[in-house]
């Protein structure tokens, strides 16, 4: 699987089903939010987010492989915002502002 592969609306169809039970906690390696979907999403494992980074757990960091732009951006306000475990709602009001500026830089 390649970043091309990581589509946003996937992750937010899992928000959307998780709308008031905690998703992660932000700066968890393993528990944050994006990770926890990942893990769900893949199906194959624990996986971790580390920066612009993701992998399974088990795997080298050296065979990790790059986030989307939208990940990278959503992970990293999140982290930003509170280290508190956040619901699918308030992941998905995060995301929204990333939506949002991805698509006003691109216009």
């Amino acid at each position: 699987m390649n970043r091309c592969d990581l589509h946003m609306d996937e992750f937010v169809t899992w928000l959307c089903q998780r709308e008031y039970a905690f998703v992660g906690r932000p700066r968890s390696f393993y528990g944050s939010p994006l990770a926890c979907w990942l893990s769900d999403y893949l199906g194959d494992g624990v996986y971790g987010i580390d920066g612009q980074w993701y992998g399974r757990a088990l795997h080298d960091c050296r065979f990790w492989r790059l986030l989307p732009r939208w990940a990278v951006l959503f992970s990293s306000w999140l982290e930003s915002m509170t280290y508190l475990p956040v619901t699918g709602l308030e992941a998905l009001e995060v995301l929204a502002r990333v939506e949002l500026a991805l698509r006003s830089r691109a216009a």
